[in-house]
Parts: structure tokens; C-alpha cells; sequence
């Protein structure tokens, strides 16, 4: 009788322990946001990767501290949230080289898309895919922006290109 109470218990105890097993899969191991990446380049003649130095980028209109970049390093791509309460997000670029900083100039990037929530598992949930997005910009340092295929997905790789006119040295 007691054999048997045990063998229950053990069982019941068991069963508990290899779902949680099961389910700690590496399925959810790749990106599951879709956050977009955006690389800096320049834009020379022939555009290549480039590096700003000094800069923050912080969005308009957010909850909380949305300052993504604050750094008096170089740097070349940073990831942009875009907001899925709405369609349309917006970073100011603020450039704080001495001589630029004092000037107070800042390029604005504007971004507007469809938000479409895709199921991707029952162990990941759902992510969200931004389509058709669309850029504005102002023009102090940037010359132009791309979205390549207009659609932002969980895809691990550069979303957004942002060419600003840079010296070749």
C-alpha cells in the first residue's frame, strides 16, 4: 500500500517536471522582437558603413525615458522601437560634437507603418511586423533613409539604412 502511495506521489511529481522540461525549448532562442536595426552610412559616391561620433537619439511623444543612444563614442547602428500602440514613431538624432552641440541642431526621423501581430508559436506568442513603412526626415546631416522592402519583421538583420553626408578622408 505504501509502494503504491509512493509510486503516485513520484508520478505526480514527475509528470509536472518534464512538461516544464518540454517546454524550456531553444525554440524561442532567435530574435523575437522585431525591432528595427538601423546602420549609419554614408553617403559618398559609392555609400558605405560609416560611424557618427556624439550623438543621443531619444523619441518623441514616448512613455518613460526613451533615450536609446547616448554616447560620446563612435557609433554605427542602433535598434529604433517603433510604438504598437500606434502607427507612427518619432527619434530625434541629436549631435554632440562640441562645435555641432552648441549650434542645438538635430535631424528628426519619422517613421509611419501598419502594424500586423503575427502568431509565431505557443511557446514564443506573437510578435508584431511593421508593412509599408514610410520615412520623413529633415536634412541637417541626413541625406536619405530606406527601409528595403518596406517591412520590418523579426528577421535578425539591418531594417533601416540612414545616409548622412559625411567628408571622404
Amino acid at each position: 500500500m505504501r509502494k503504491a502511495k509512493a509510486i503516485r506521489f513520484l508520478s505526480a511529481a514527475a509528470v509536472p517536471a518534464l512538461i516544464a522540461a518540454g517546454c524550456s525549448s531553444d525554440e524561442c532562442a532567435d530574435n523575437k522582437n522585431s525591432l528595427p536595426l538601423a546602420v549609419v552610412m554614408a553617403s559618398l559616391p559609392e555609400p558605405q558603413e560609416a560611424v557618427l561620433d556624439s550623438i543621443s537619439v531619444f523619441g518623441i511623444g514616448a512613455p518613460g525615458d526613451s533615450v536609446l543612444v547616448d554616447s560620446a563614442s563612435n557609433v554605427g547602428e542602433f535598434y529604433l522601437p517603433f510604438r504598437i500602440d500606434k502607427g507612427e514613431t518619432t527619434y530625434v538624432i541629436r549631435y554632440l560634437q562640441r562645435v555641432i552641440a552648441e549650434t542645438g541642431t538635430c535631424d528628426t526621423i519619422s517613421f509611419t507603418y501598419d502594424i500586423k501581430p503575427m502568431f509565431v508559436s505557443s511557446a514564443c506568442g506573437a510578435v508584431y511586423y511593421y508593412e509599408n513603412v514610410r520615412m520623413g526626415h529633415t536634412t541637417h546631416f541626413i541625406d536619405s533613409i530606406t527601409c528595403p522592402g518596406e517591412r520590418i519583421t523579426n528577421a535578425n538583420v539591418p531594417n533601416i539604412f540612414i545616409y548622412f553626408r559625411m567628408n571622404e578622408d
